[in-house]
């Protein structure tokens, strides 16, 4: 299998801010629109999603670019991603990462790949975050993240390296 050569999208520098509670009161001041799942998730303590100085590198990879010509299991579009010697996103770096897509084209919807369980709600629901840009707003929701949830060749995920 030849090794996919994905092109860099975002590159996600180190922050100053102090806790994931300072950074979702930056994006709400640049009217970023949080679901109401995104701060379940994000300021649950259970999670222990703790913002970090690391950068990243991340990249857009469609599910059909990684072969598959049909609608595809989550578990399956993540085994091929890691075999393509990528990896999935800390959830903390989409948070991050919202703040530099500004340019995202209206009606694009644009999955982030993060690992099983590392996002659950408060009604045990794990989830994994997505980027929307609709009705004059940008969003920053989710979707569910279980191993058999359906994605489709048209659909993208966001990985690093």
């Amino acid at each position: 299998m030849k090794k996919l050569k994905l092109k860099i999208w975002k590159k996600v520098k180190s922050n100053n801010f102090k806790n994931i509670s300072q950074c979702i009161k930056v994006l709400k001041k640049k009217n970023i629109v949080l679901s109401p799942w995104i701060e379940n998730i994000y300021l649950n303590k259970k999670n222990n999603i703790i913002l970090t100085t690391k950068s990243y590198n991340l990249y857009k990879i469609k599910v059909s670019k990684l072969g598959f010509k049909n609608a595809t299991k989550l578990k399956d579009i993540y085994k091929l991603i890691i075999r393509n010697k990528y990896k999935l996103v800390p959830p903390e770096v989409a948070l991050r990462a919202r703040l530099l897509y500004l340019e995202q084209k209206k009606g694009e919807w644009l999955r982030f790949a993060t690992p099983f369980n590392s996002m659950i709600d408060t009604d045990n629901v794990p989830h994994l975050p997505k980027f929307g840009r609709a009705l004059g707003f940008y969003f920053i929701e989710t979707y569910w993240s279980y191993p058999d949830a359906i994605f489709h060749p048209h659909n993208e995920f966001v990985v690093t390296n």
